[in-house]
């Protein structure tokens, strides 16, 4: 039986197969540098998602799949990480101002979280995938809706900010799920998952006043 394929079909296919190809030049690319392989298909994975998402191939994609290994090799996990991005980009003949573009065109496309330091040294967290931040987001739930009954059944006030620390605590010293040494920036980080957990207590908290008080 002829099978067949609409043009739509075959461009996407096009496409696709292209990708594929460009995936693998860029791993040929990295594997000429003294670069750390447990890192390598992290990086291609990011590519990979970058170029789907920006549906065009840039001029000079080497510099992405740099600025991608950038991005891998600069976890929370990985601090302190105080190499400089000159001393970095040095190792690739890459401009600063190349890494700085590809990074945040990047990151901004695949909505990493980036932090910093206490010396300013940048970090990248993929919120869709990573495995602590899934945790630390999981922890924030639970911890959410118990403190919601807790006021429901005691009305016992909740304070967002004790909360929020009492839940690092336990992400940090007790479920090792971030460096200990960021403990603000994930602070920043679980507050704001806290503030939009409550939302619907608050919501509810103001009806209650205004029907049932």
């Amino acid at each position: 039986m002829l099978e067949l394929y609409t043009t739509q079909y075959e461009e996407l296919n096009t496409k696709e197969r292209i990708t594929i190809d460009l995936i693998k030049d860029g791993q040929e690319f990295l594997q000429q540098f003294d670069i750390n392989s447990d890192f390598l298909l992290d990086t291609i994975s990011v590519v990979y998602k970058y170029l789907r998402n920006n549906g065009k191939i840039p001029h000079n994609l080497y510099k992405f799949f740099v600025a991608a290994y950038y991005i891998i090799s600069r976890h929370p996990f990985a601090f302190p990480a105080h190499e400089t991005k000159k001393e970095f980009c040095q190792k690739f003949n890459l401009p600063v101002s190349a890494l700085e573009y590809c990074v945040e065109k990047i990151t901004n496309s695949l909505d990493y979280i980036k932090i910093l330091d206490d010396m300013n040294f940048p970090y990248f967290v993929d919120p869709k995938r990573d495995i602590s931040l899934k945790f630390i987001k999981n922890l924030i739930k639970s911890k959410v809706d118990k403190a919601m009954m807790t006021f429901l059944v005691w009305n016992q006030p909740i304070n967002s900010q004790i909360l929020t620390e009492e839940l690092v605590n336990e992400a940090i010293f007790k479920q090792n799920a971030f460096p200990e040494e960021l403990f603000r920036q994930l602070f920043e980080i679980a507050f704001e998952y806290v503030e939009n957990e409550f939302s619907d207590y608050k919501e509810y908290v103001r009806m209650q006043k205004k029907f049932f008080i």
